[in-house]
């Protein structure tokens, strides 16, 4: 069975004002989700490519994965993901060099993975958690409310309390008063049973990451998250031995050496890669495996479409490596509109789908009415 067709589809739902989403190096002003469907033997995988940042990301995604991609892949025998990954790597990431750009390769090529692991549970009748760890592992894997911050805190911090979340991450980075304002109003509506985790996104230097540590260790919480701009392993090891608090990251690390490196350091708790930027499935179980032997913890990071929690679920299924799922408490329509049947959180997890591949189908009446882009490759049009 070969590969018969490539689809890209862009969805987007844009954000009222009141709704745009603030992180400390720029806003998120609609949700994004870029479809990747893959076609063999009457069978279609789906997947899905992180495309938040920049806002021409959907452009440059679909000259990627149909200008770029398809030309290799159709025609590509799909009985083994992972040999596929390795042959799309090894002829794009040169090319990704050279452009000086190896994180828009990683992500298209992620969407890709994805759809490749769905569409070969599809076609074997078995759930890609089975396909990745044999009887498929657990049914739920534990989850954490985030998207709190800087705004509506105390709002969303119940909003994740009603949902049952048992821990709650916050965004941090937007200079010293204005984080303890958030700090201090999350931790007085979550009160001292639940759990607190706070996200820099790469807003500090290693100075004044020593500095807001003491912040957080006064609000009691558990890990900080990308604390130090260009997430340097010198550095975050340097700010390990200074700090209690322990440090997590991984949803810009690219490559399964670089994130070996994470994974081995004694700074690094939590491992973060992103299933829909770092190279899909394939990698995520790689990293994932990597942790296990050494003891590191797995918390995929997840700040896209309902496609890329489902993938992050099955892996975390497999894996008991993976302590968390990072669930979104804001509104997002590509997250909970987009499938026949909705994700579901059960007592704080979330439940893994348990039909064929990634065991989830996309509503077409929803897709159409978020539809922005839409672009096909085909054997016959190549």
């Amino acid at each position: 069975m070969r590969v018969e067709r490539l689809g890209v589809t862009v969805l987007s739902a844009p954000l009222g004002a009141t709704d745009t989403v603030a992180m400390s190096f720029g806003k998120l002003t609609d949700r994004r989700m870029c479809v990747v469907e893959v076609e063999a033997d009457g069978a279609v995988g789906i997947g899905e490519s992180w495309i938040n940042y920049p806002a021409w990301a959907p452009r440059e995604r679909l000259g990627t994965l149909c200008d770029g991609v398809a030309s290799l892949l159709v025609g590509m025998e799909v009985s083994d993901p992972r040999e596929i990954h390795g042959e799309l790597t090894r002829q794009l990431l040169p090319l990704g060099r050279q452009w000086g750009a190896l994180g828009p390769i990683w992500q298209s090529l992620s969407g890709v993975d994805m759809a490749l692991w769905d569409l070969h549970g599809k076609l074997h009748g078995q759930s890609v958690a089975a396909l990745l760890g044999g009887d498929g592992g657990r049914g739920h894997v534990p989850a954490y409310g985030s998207g709190v911050g800087p705004t509506r805190v105390a709002e969303l911090c119940e909003r994740a309390m009603q949902a049952g979340l048992p821990a709650v991450k916050t965004k941090v980075g937007f200079g010293a008063e204005r984080d303890a304002a958030i700090l201090g109003e999350a931790r007085s509506t979550l009160g001292e049973k639940r759990r607190l985790f706070a996200d820099a996104n790469q807003a500090w230097n290693l100075a004044e990451a020593k500095a807001m540590c003491e912040l957080l260790e006064r609000h009691d919480v558990e890990w900080l998250e990308e604390p130090l701009t260009h997430d340097d392993l010198d550095e975050l090891e340097e700010l390990g031995a200074d700090t209690t608090i322990p440090l997590a990251t991984g949803e810009n690390v690219y490559g399964i050496t670089e994130f070996e490196r994470y994974v081995e350091s004694p700074a690094i708790h939590l491992i973060q890669p992103d299933l829909a930027k770092c190279g899909g499935i394939t990698m995520g179980a790689a990293v994932a495996e990597h942790a296990g032997r050494c003891g590191t913890g797995v918390a995929p990071h997840c700040y896209g479409g309902a496609i890329g929690i489902v993938a992050s679920l099955h892996v975390g299924a497999a894996f008991p490596s993976v302590r968390w799922i990072e669930l979104d408490v804001r509104d997002n329509p590509l997250r909970t509109d987009v499938l026949t049947t909705p994700l579901r959180l059960d007592d704080g997890e979330l439940a893994v789908p348990n039909g064929p591949g990634l065991g989830i189908e996309l509503a077409d009446t929803v897709i159409q009415h978020y539809e922005q882009y839409v672009e096909e490759r085909t054997r016959r049009d190549l």
